[in-house]
């Protein structure tokens, strides 16, 4: 999947599997540590985008050596307690994401470079191997047309971002996918993580 190819049709392509993922994080810089994952997975035509996101409790060394900005709280809304009482432990957002995305599954987001740095620190505090390669979004968007593409940047420049990691990737899959078929895409959530019940605390 790291070598992949043939890009500019990869939405009409029904041997893929694409999500689009968010993290919202403690901070903007060097010592910042996520507090938020969403996942879109993008389905075929006909089927809805399935939508999860889990807040993320921090760890102890985040909490002792990590950088916590009072400003990005104030984006995103989350605060130190909330993560405390209702966060997930790395180690079971990192196997949720693995066995949802896996290796076969193309991940975009339209902040590579913050949001693998957030997972980096994610799945080392979870001592994980994270399985699943991050795209850049604009990567998604090879095989619209001009039309379509000046479609997509209209619908994302009138919708509001919410600056929370599920209903961030929600926006980019669901205009992305407007743009591509001409209609607004349903969704709904997903409940579990694969192959079992509620993710544990």
């Amino acid at each position: 999947m790291k070598g992949l190819t043939g890009t500019k049709n990869i939405l009409n392509r029904t041997d893929l599997r694409i999500a689009v993922l968010d993290l919202e994080a403690s901070a903007l810089g060097f010592g910042s540590y996520p507090v938020e994952v969403g996942v879109a997975l993008i389905q075929p035509a006909g089927h809805p985008i399935r939508t999860w996101s889990a807040m993320i409790r921090p760890t102890e060394a985040w909490l002792s050596n990590g950088l916590w900005s009072p400003a990005s709280a104030g984006v995103h809304g989350i605060s130190l307690e909330t993560l405390g009482q209702q966060g997930y432990a790395v180690e079971h957002v990192c196997d949720w994401l693995n066995n949802l995305l896996g290796s076969k599954t193309i991940v975009a987001t339209d902040a590579p470079r913050y949001d693998q740095d957030w997972l980096d620190t994610l799945f080392k505090a979870a001592s994980r191997e994270q399985r699943f390669t991050l795209y850049d979004f604009e990567m998604l968007t090879g095989g619209l047309g001009p039309d379509q593409y000046r479609q997509l940047v209209y619908l994302l420049e009138r919708d509001q971002v919410p600056h929370r990691a599920g209903p961030d990737a929600l926006r980019l899959a669901s205009k992305l996918m407007e743009a591509h078929r001409g209609y607004p895409p349903r969704s709904e959530p997903l409940e579990h993580p694969p192959g079992g019940g509620p993710l544990a605390k």
